[in-house]
């Protein structure tokens, strides 16, 4: 019978595991990992030999996630993982639905407690071992750029498959320069559909995902992760990771500094206007990364009901009607900073800094 375990051929540990326990090398932990491993899956997908198969990678252990299922469109889909190494060593992380915990506490939630040697090589590869049952974790630690670059799309390639222009080159620079947006690199057009192409851009000027800005018919936006573009350009989209698909779509996030406060937005626009900022392409798109941020939705209907859900939970939120209030803005159905920007250029208005106005205060939530 043909093992549904797929090491790869220049799988080396890290010597960093070494001499952690004399009773359990590096190999048979992982090993013995993986053998437990093995039965969970087979009884959480009886049926899906795919999501049964397991993935053993230099730093984790990858496989299908049997809390969430992982994805149910595609059975190649493995988001959850084992973490060997690394800050976050000796936990599981899933990164679809957001689940982590330590390592022995994944297994004992499938009816499996592990021997005491496996739980004494966990317990000293963790200072604390204790202290950390319930954590968060941090995903810009995850954020390898060197991956990031490997799959993400050349942009003179996509330019030439795509047969697109430059921004600077055609006649939506105008426009462009019109809302503010001076950054050449982070827009294309489309002269045949006549749409922006926004970008979202590793820190080499590769392509990570994109968004259609369209200017006839209802729906102006359209966006594309890694894997539709990988699609479009005839490419196998099984080849890239879980990690880099999951940040396709959060515009500027291999751009941003994770030790300063990161605001995060809804359109890329308003992420490129001000400094730190991410954008998740709108308020009901899920933020699966356990990263702290300070929420700056659009001033409309959903962004205040996103907001008020935020700060009730103790998020920082902008408080929009202080903001507004404090540059004697106009009123208007709806604001968001792109409109702030231009509103404020053509009225010569100086604005104030932007994170004075966060709080999670849930008294100030009638200034949202």
């Amino acid at each position: 019978m043909q093992s549904n375990v797929d090491i790869k051929k220049e799988l080396s540990f890290d010597s960093s595991l070494s001499n952690i326990d004399v009773s359990v090398s590096d190999e048979e932990y992982r090993n013995r990992l993986v053998s437990l491993l093995q039965i969970i899956l087979n009884a959480r997908f009886p049926e899906n030999l795919a999501k049964q198969r397991i993935r053993v990678r230099k730093d984790r252990i990858n496989f299908a996630c049997p809390y969430c299922g992982d994805s149910m469109k595609n059975n190649y889909k493995k988001r959850g993982n084992l973490i060997l190494l690394g800050i976050h060593a000796h936990h599981f992380k899933c990164f679809n639905c957001g689940e982590f915990k330590r390592t022995d506490k994944f297994f004992e939630d499938y009816k499996t407690n592990l021997d005491l040697s496996l739980i004494n090589y966990i317990s000293k590869g963790i200072v604390d071992f204790h202290s950390h049952t319930n954590t968060k974790y941090d995903m810009s630690l995850f954020l390898d750029m060197e991956s990031i670059d490997k799959y993400a799309i050349d942009r003179q390639e996509f330019l030439n498959y795509f047969k697109l222009k430059e921004a600077k080159e055609s006649l939506v620079w105008t426009w462009l320069k019109n809302r503010l947006q001076y950054d050449s690199q982070k827009f294309m057009y489309d002269p045949i559909m006549d749409h922006i192409i926004i970008l979202n851009l590793t820190r080499s000027g590769k392509i990570l995902g994109i968004q259609k800005r369209a200017f006839k018919g209802e729906n102006k936006y359209f966006t594309y992760t890694l894997e539709k573009i990988y699609e479009l350009m005839k490419k196998d989209p099984k080849i890239i990771p879980n990690e880099v698909s999951l940040i396709s779509l959060i515009f500027n996030i291999c751009l941003v500094d994770f030790q300063r406060s990161v605001i995060l937005q809804e359109g890329p626009f308003d992420s490129f206007l001000i400094n730190n900022s991410i954008a998740n392409t709108g308020a009901n798109k899920s933020f699966n990364l356990d990263i702290p941020v300070k929420y700056l939705y659009d001033k409309d209907k959903t962004g205040i009901e996103k907001s008020m859900e935020h700060i009730n939970a103790g998020d920082e939120v902008f408080l929009w009607e202080r903001f507004l209030n404090d540059i004697n803005a106009p009123s208007r159905e709806k604001w968001d900073i792109n409109d702030v920007y231009i509103w404020a250029k053509n009225n010569n208005v100086k604005l104030p800094n932007i994170l004075d106005y966060f709080s999670n205060n849930p008294l100030d939530s009638i200034d949202i």
